[in-house]
């Protein structure tokens, strides 16, 4: 089975980005999919919010999956509340709830860029950034 271009890019992206900059594509990715589902509950197609808020909730459920929660101190006690936090989120997602994709939505920008940041750092040499401590 052939691939897109638009698939190979994105797996070589994949591939040779740092640690850092597969979470900020982890997070592009649930935007994406939360956007979708946001487009599908005011289009009532029931069955494309549902494939498109679970994507994105598989996302924070690895995110969630993936801290270092002996390393990462605060700083993953932090973003395993939030995660949780938006995990709940989600059950209102399932009830067509555009103020919950929306509140998804608002924290998973901040987030995201709050990587970019760490991974931009990576890219320019930062020693301490706190990938190696957060994620395991």
């Amino acid at each position: 089975m052939s691939i897109s271009a638009a698939e190979h890019y994105r797996q070589q992206q994949i591939l040779n980005s740092s640690p850092a900059e597969r979470v900020v594509l982890l997070y592009d990715g649930a935007i994406r999919f939360m956007m979708i589902t946001r487009q599908a509950i005011e289009a009532n197609d029931i069955q494309k919010r549902f494939d498109n808020s679970q994507k994105a909730r598989n996302v924070v459920q690895h995110l969630l999956e993936t801290l270092d929660m002996e390393k990462g101190g605060e700083i993953a006690e932090n973003l395993s509340n939030i995660y949780n936090y938006l995990l709940r989120q989600f059950l209102d997602v399932d009830k067509n709830s555009i103020e919950a994709v929306d509140e998804i939505l608002k924290h998973l920008k901040i987030l995201r860029a709050s990587w970019a940041k760490i991974a931009m750092g990576e890219k320019e040499g930062v020693k301490d950034t706190p990938i190696d401590n957060i994620m395991a």
